[in-house]
C-alpha cells in the first residue's frame, strides 16, 4: 500500500494559538482501500480529519469523536463541546484551550463524515454515500488509511464516542472495525469501548417516550399527553416538534435557551491562513454545518433500529457506555434510552439490569453529578444539569470515561 509520510499532515502553526503545544495532524484520508485508488466515479475522494494528541501521544489511547445529524459536522464537538479549543475571536484569530478538553487525557480525533460534510468536499455527487451503511464503510476505510499514515498510534486502544445520530453511526463503525480485524491482511484496530451519548439507537421505542418525558417535567398536562398520543400515534417522528410548540422550551436542554453559536467556526475555517495550516484546499466558503445531500440520502432509513447491532457488539465482548443528559427533552431523552436498554437481553445486559444505581461523584464527599448503573461491560449514566450536548454541559464526563473505561 502506498503510504503518505507522517510529517506531511503535521500542524506546525495554528492561527490564534501559534505553535501547538500538542502534536497535531490534519488533512485528508482516502475513503477507498488504497490511498491513491480512485472511487467508482473515477475521482479521488477523502475525508478531512484533525488529530490533537495528548502528552506522550504515541503511547496513549485515541478517542474518536463524532456528532450526529445525519450529516452534521463534528466541529460541533471540536470547538463547542469537548475538543481542544474554543474560538475567542475568528476575525482576529484567538483560540483558548478548553479547560476540560478531552485531549488532556487521551488523543482526540475527528473526521468530517460522511463525504460532503463541511470540509470533506465531494468532487462528485456520485460518491456521496446513498445510505448509512455506505457512509460507515467510507469512514472505516478513512480511519484505516489514517492509521497507516500514523503507525506510531495505530496499535494503541481506540475509544469511539459520539452523540445523537452517532447512536446509529457508532454501532455500525464498531462492527466494521471488529469485522475488519478478522480479515487477513487488514490492519487490526484495538477497539476498547464505544460511548453513546444521548444516542439515536432504537428510534420508535425512544420517540414513544417523548410525551412521558414532557408530562413528568410539567411541560404538558395529562390531558394534553393523551391528546398528543392519540393524534401522533401513527406519526411519532412529528411528536417532539408538537411538544416543543406547546411548551416553548429549548428541547436540547430545557434549562437553556438556544444552541451555541456556530458562526465563529465558519469564520475561522474560512480563513486562508487557517486552511493552509490545516492542509485544506482553498475552495468554496463554508456556510452550513451539515450536508443536505447526506440528510436526504439517509432519510428513508433514519428511523431504523440499531438495537440488534448493540446487542451483537455486547455479545462480542465490546464495552459500551451509555450516557444521558437528564435535561435532554429531544427524541433521545433518558426515558427513551431506558426503554431500549430494557429490551437488551444478552449476558452483559442481564448483568447491567441487575446492577444497582449509584451516585456519580468526582470525590467521595463531593457533589452528586449523576447516577450510574454499571454492569461491567454495559453501563448507563444519567447526568444532572446536562442536555443533549451532555459533554458541553458537564465537562466532568471525561473523568467518568476514565473511571469506567480505564485509560
Amino acid at each position: 500500500m502506498n503510504r503518505k509520510s507522517a510529517t506531511t499532515d503535521l500542524v506546525t502553526s495554528l492561527p490564534g494559538i501559534g505553535e501547538p503545544t500538542q502534536t497535531q495532524f490534519a488533512g485528508y484520508a482516502a475513503i477507498t482501500g488504497n490511498i491513491v485508488e480512485k472511487t467508482s466515479s473515477g475521482k479521488e475522494e477523502s475525508l478531512f480529519y484533525w488529530f490533537v494528541g495528548c502528552e506522550d501521544y504515541a503511547n496513549k489511547p485515541t478517542i474518536i469523536w463524532t456528532n450526529g445529524g445525519p450529516g452534521s459536522s463534528s466541529f460541533w464537538g471540536f470547538f463547542l463541546e469537548n475538543g481542544p479549543y474554543e474560538i475567542v475571536s475568528a476575525e482576529k484569530p484567538a483560540l483558548a484551550p478548553r479547560k476540560e478538553a478531552w485531549n488532556n487525557y487521551a488523543n482526540y480525533l475527528i473526521f468530517e463524515h460522511p463525504l460532503s460534510v463541511m470540509l470533506s468536499f465531494a468532487a462528485d455527487d456520485e460518491d456521496i454515500p446513498a445510505n448509512v451503511g455506505e457512509g460507515i464503510q467510507q469512514y472505516y476505510q478513512a480511519l484505516i488509511n489514517f492509521m497507516d499514515m500514523h503507525p506510531e498510534i495505530a496499535a494503541n486502544p481506540i475509544i469511539l464516542a459520539g452523540e445523537s445520530y452517532a447512536g446509529t453511526y457508532l454501532p455500525l463503525l464498531s462492527q466494521a472495525i471488529l469485522d475488519g480485524n478478522q480479515k487477513e491482511g487488514n490492519r487490526t484496530l484495538q477497539l476498547k469501548a464505544t460511548v453513546l451519548l444521548d444516542a439515536w439507537v432504537d428510534p420508535y421505542t425512544q420517540m414513544a417516550q417523548n410525551t412521558n418525558y414532557a408530562l413528568m417535567h410539567g411541560m404538558i398536562s395529562a390531558q394534553e399527553k393523551q391528546q398528543l398520543d392519540e393524534k401522533y400515534q401513527h406519526n411519532l417522528p412529528a411528536i417532539n416538534a408538537a411538544i416543543q410548540e406547546k411548551c416553548g422550551l429549548y428541547m436540547t436542554n430545557i434549562a437553556q435557551l438556544a444552541d451555541p453559536d456556530f458562526s465563529p467556526i465558519y469564520d475561522y475555517l474560512n480563513r486562508a491562513d487557517v486552511r493552509a495550516a490545516l492542509h485544506i484546499p482553498s475552495t468554496q466558503p463554508l456556510t452550513v454545518n451539515w450536508s443536505q445531500q447526506v440528510s436526504t440520502n439517509y432519510q428513508s432509513g433514519v428511523n431504523d433500529s440499531y438495537l440488534p447491532a448493540v446487542e451483537k457488539l455486547l455479545e462480542q465482548k465490546l464495552q459500551i457506555m451509555v450516557i444521558s443528559g437528564l435535561n435532554d427533552a429531544k427524541d433521545c431523552n433518558f426515558l427513551g434510552t431506558q426503554a431500549w436498554l430494557n429490551k437488551l437481553s444478552c449476558k452483559a445486559a442481564k448483568d447491567f439490569h441487575q446492577a444497582e444505581t449509584e451516585q456519580w461523584k468526582l470525590q467521595p464527599d463531593g457533589a452528586v453529578l449523576g447516577f450510574t448503573q454499571n454492569g461491567g461491560q454495559l453501563s448507563w449514566t444519567k447526568v444532572l444539569n446536562a442536555g443533549h450536548m451532555a459533554v458541553r454541559d458537564q465537562p466532568a464526563i471525561i473523568m467518568l470515561l476514565k473511571q469506567l473505561i480505564g485509560f
